[in-house]
């Protein structure tokens, strides 16, 4: 019975997803956003425990520095800056080779354009900040070869439903249980490889400051860089005041070498890097995660 129900409750979920996607593409952008800011808005005052946890974050990063009012009115803005970039993801289907210099733009891109250069393969480290699925696309719409790392979703429909438009973009993905083989190889083959590194996944990783919390943090891009030689390029995507989104890219990081305390000082470099990308744009980072759970 439970199962049964499951299953009615997730069919529920995939249509009335379809439903939205339809609706945000069928609504002029400025309205689809501005719907996407309100149902942000209502999933704050609703969603007890994604908010409570969000509000013990801000006040973990900036408790010192901002008072309650200020990080309750910073944790309704990420709400809504999420249901934002939640209507850009379902139009990514309109974004093509032609018009995405009209949404996006980049700073910094000849960091990538360099270590891409190089023919070993680039290891884009990234975060959970602004439309990170939209930067993706942005770089495969720009010519590069790009493969992404990607966990399922619960429902096998909704997983399918994403991955399409990510494959429609022109991107490489690759399920994160067959991750370290495909990495490898796309690697091999020059691509660009995005991970996003900015989260405590509960797997191969070290504890290493972040807002000067420690905060357990993946290795992978540190021994993945020591074994193929492939550079390390900091980059983080987050929307401008006028609704366009900007890519910035870092200059690229060099592994340290292959031993712990090595791993340790390339993990905290560019650990360090993306604490720089989610200040500068702290209300579109998903501060609804439970990152620091090694310091609770």
């Amino acid at each position: 019975m439970a199962s049964l129900i499951k299953r009615m409750r997730n069919a529920a979920i995939y249509r009335a997803v379809c439903a939205l996607i339809g609706l945000m593409n069928a609504l002029p952008r400025p309205r689809a956003l501005s719907f996407g800011g309100w149902i942000g808005g209502l999933a704050y005052l609703s969603a007890r425990g994604p908010r409570r946890l969000a509000l013990s974050n801000l006040t973990l990063a900036y408790g010192e520095t901002q008072s309650r009012g200020q990080i309750r009115r910073l944790g309704r803005t990420v709400f809504r800056e999420l249901g934002r970039n939640v209507v850009d993801v379902a139009r990514l289907p309109r974004v093509t080779a032609e018009n995405v210099d009209g949404l996006v733009g980049a700073d910094g891109l000849s960091h990538l354009q360099s270590a891409y250069g190089e023919g070993k393969g680039v290891i884009a480290v990234s975060a959970h900040l602004g439309n990170f699925e939209l930067m993706g696309a942005f770089l495969a719409l720009k010519g590069y070869a790009v493969t992404v790392v990607a966990a399922p979703l619960y429902d096998d429909r909704l997983d399918a439903l994403l991955r399409e438009n990510r494959v429609r973009s022109g991107l490489e993905v690759v399920p994160r249980d067959r991750a370290t083989t495909a990495i490898l190889r796309a690697l091999r083959k020059g691509h660009v490889v995005g991970l996003l590194v900015d989260q405590d996944t509960r797997g191969a990783g070290i504890a290493v400051p972040f807002f000067g919390h420690p905060a357990r943090t993946p290795t992978g891009p540190a021994v993945l860089a020591d074994r193929t030689g492939a550079p390390i390029v900091p980059m983080a995507i987050h929307r401008l005041p006028d609704d366009t989104h900007l890519v910035t890219v870092r200059p690229p990081i060099r592994p340290a070498g292959r031993t712990p305390e090595d791993v340790e000082t390339t993990t905290r470099a560019y650990t360090g890097e993306l604490e720089r990308f989610i200040r500068k744009a702290p209300e579109q980072w998903v501060w609804m995660h439970d990152r620091w759970r090694v310091s609770k």
